[in-house]
């Protein structure tokens, strides 16, 4: 019996579905950082129904490849877990959440207590260092990231000078020695106002103003008349488990990380099976 009140209820959410926020690494993207077929076809069909498709993403939105906006069909975005959403056509920030100079040097101030290092990002870039920019694209050499981090990140003499130049800060993404270290720094911060972060993999810490990608993908679709139970969220990181919690319906990648997968309605196939048409097919359309 419970399953039929399971089914019940989601066919009474999907019938009702304006508008999926779907997120991009290891979800809408396959582990070559493209599209599949199936995926963009689906996509496609959204568009002509008048379903609103929203990349809710921790890239920036230089990270957001002209190949993804059209395959995405998308009018806007969600970029660094909630800081911006854009839209598309003008390039224009509609919504924004960053934190101030003097929150970003503060947390500069406490990272520099730890075995790691991070980029600031600041209007659809991140800024490091020139040595640990280099260290970046020697890691990610002749992968599907190399691409990615060349086109979204920038050298910058001094971090802190650029942050109090620039008034305030979109995003501190830090990737730390191991996990420990992690931990470590998420105890440390975990106490500190006005600051959302979050982990979606073992050595890394986004922190980001006081805001969420859940929390932006709401207040967007409030923006455009959209109540939270017509949104749905795919998503398989740390970093879209609050995107999940908010949704009217959530669903969850096969390659998704455990508390994802715990708190979503549905649990989908993986990126590398185009699992988010097979979700988008089976309950929107």
């Amino acid at each position: 019996m419970a399953d039929y009140v399971v089914l019940f209820l989601l066919g009474e959410v999907m019938n009702k579905i304006r508008l999926i926020g779907i997120d991009l690494d290891g979800t809408a993207l396959n582990a070559s950082k493209q599209l599949t077929e199936h995926n963009k076809e689906v996509f496609s069909l959204c568009a002509e129904k008048g379903i609103y498709i929203v990349p809710v993403t921790g890239r920036p939105y230089s990270g957001l490849y002209d190949e993804y906006k059209r395959g995405m069909k998308c009018d806007y975005s969600i970029n660094t877990n909630g800081a911006a959403a854009m839209e598309i056509k003008s390039g224009r920030r509609v919504i924004s959440h960053t934190m101030n100079s003097e929150k970003s040097i503060e947390l500069m101030d406490i990272l520099s207590e730890y075995n790691c290092y991070y980029g600031v990002f600041f209007d659809g870039y991140g800024y490091l260092t020139e040595k640990n920019l280099k260290g970046e694209l020697e890691k990610y050499k002749n992968t599907p990231l190399y691409k990615y981090i060349l086109k979204t990140r920038r050298p910058v003499g001094d971090q802190k000078d650029f942050i109090r130049a620039a008034g305030s800060c979109d995003n501190i993404y830090v990737i730390a020695e191991n996990s420990d270290v992690r931990d470590e720094i998420c105890r440390n911060i975990k106490d500190i106002d006005d600051i959302f972060f979050t982990c979606s993999d073992y050595n890394d810490v986004e922190i980001g103003g006081n805001c969420s990608k859940g929390e932006t993908l709401i207040e967007l679709a409030v923006s455009m008349g959209i109540s939270p139970d017509e949104v749905m969220a795919i998503g398989d990181g740390g970093n879209d488990v609050n995107m999940l919690k908010l949704a009217g319906l959530s669903v969850a990648m096969e390659n998704a990380c455990a508390e994802a997968k715990e708190i979503s309605d549905f649990i989908t196939k993986s990126c590398e099976e185009s699992g988010v048409a097979y979700a988008i097919e089976k309950f929107v359309l």
